[in-house]
């Protein structure tokens, strides 16, 4: 019969030893003994090394968000002292901005690579704009579909920042917390009560993400090749030149807007 091969690892300061003692039979009685040997000091070594860069980098994620969290409070200190409205709601929209990155590298911390779930990014993300934005006499909810899985950090930063902007859109022009000259027949169709759809869908090539409003609808004579808008220049310029991907603006039914974006995922 065979007898079972006793294995033990050795270690000291400056080596680690894996030893397999084979059993050496003649008759069923042990007459001796094969040990093999093998130093496997570098694979610990490398081994210790990746642990120690995993936490060096999620340690380095971690002071990036408390260091952005630290603007955001500077910038809320200086909103507070400032007079003039439209100087206050730059400032509120820059505190925004810098907060959906500070959301990634949060997430990234809290990962031991360099992907992150972007739905752990998406729903702080809809807490934000609708904690920061909605008011009492205009209700909006806020809900998120689907799941857009495991995406790399060069790919969630870019993106958290477009979905800021598209959901503070949608909020501020789909509902009209922003938004002058508003028909009677255009409010008649805007519901009592907001709703805005995060929806992601994720395959093995591309990213899909609408984002869904049923307000009052884009303005006649929108175009989005010809808006000055800072927002809508901030979603174009990443969507299209950072992350290689395209953007469409329909009009949603039965009333509302649809911003759909694709985002190629396929190296």
């Amino acid at each position: 019969p065979r007898s079972r091969s006793p294995r033990r690892m050795a270690r000291s300061p400056a080596a680690s030893v894996l030893a397999h003692c084979l059993p050496l039979l003649e008759r069923g009685q042990v007459v001796g003994a094969l040990l093999l040997v093998r130093d496997i000091s570098d694979l610990k070594r490398l081994d210790r090394l990746l642990v120690t860069k995993d936490t060096h980098i999620r340690e380095i994620h971690h002071r990036v968000k408390n260091n952005l969290q630290t603007i955001s409070s500077l910038l809320r200190i200086q909103g507070r002292r400032l007079v003039s409205p439209e100087a206050k709601h730059a400032i509120a929209e820059s505190v925004r901005r810098i907060a959906s990155i500070a959301l990634v590298h949060e997430a990234l911390s809290r990962e031991a690579n360099e992907d992150v779930s972007f739905t752990e990014v998406a729903r702080p993300l809809l807490r934000m704009i609708e904690e920061s934005l909605v008011l009492p006499e205009r209700p909006v909810r806020f809900r998120l579909v689907g799941d857009a899985a495991m995406v790399p950090a060069g790919i969630a930063t870019p993106l958290a920042l477009v979905l800021a902007e598209l959901l503070q859109n949608a909020v501020d022009h789909g509902y009209g917390m922003h938004r002058e000259n508003v028909s009677p027949a255009d409010a008649s169709k805007c519901a009592a009560e907001g709703e805005v759809i995060l929806e992601m869908l994720r395959d093995d090539d591309a990213l899909d993400i609408s984002v869904t409003d049923y307000g009052y609808g884009l303005p006649a004579g929108f175009h989005p090749e010809t808006s000055v808008g800072l927002g809508l220049s901030i979603v174009k310029t990443l969507v299209e030149n950072e992350l290689n991907g395209s953007i469409d603006f329909r009009v949603g039914e039965p009333t509302g807007t649809v911003v759909h974006i694709r985002i190629p995922l396929s190296t």
